[in-house]
């Protein structure tokens, strides 16, 4: 059930997009103990984008799920942007990450909610 946006405005390659994918994926579940299989992550590259009024590399990530803790959202912010860095080369202090911590019934699957 965690859902992990990834949205940069550099260009990547469909082999770079799968590495940062599966990368993000493994941490997202080691990171809220959650079964790989539930993780779903979605990388959207070649935005245009703004921060700052500048161009430069940037991401904007936003993580969705239920019963997102919020007294783990620095750790998560800490690997997060720790992960962004590694695989894009972004800086940290040019990421944004959102938490968003979804009630049982608002999230589908399998023609249900949770």
């Amino acid at each position: 059930m965690p859902y992990l946006k990834i949205q940069t405005n550099l260009p990547l390659t469909k082999k770079a997009e799968r590495t940062v994918l599966k990368h993000a994926s493994a941490l997202v579940a080691e990171e809220l103990d959650k079964p790989e299989e539930y993780v779903m992550v979605a990388i959207q590259a070649d935005t245009p984008m703004l921060f700052g009024g500048s161009d430069e590399p940037v991401a904007f990530l936003e993580l969705k799920s239920i019963g997102l803790p919020a007294r783990r959202t620095k750790q998560l912010c800490q690997s997060l942007c720790a992960l962004i860095e590694t695989h894009l080369g972004i800086k940290k202090e040019r990421v944004y990450v959102k938490f968003i911590d979804v009630a049982r019934t608002m999230w589908g699957w399998k023609g249900d909610t949770f």
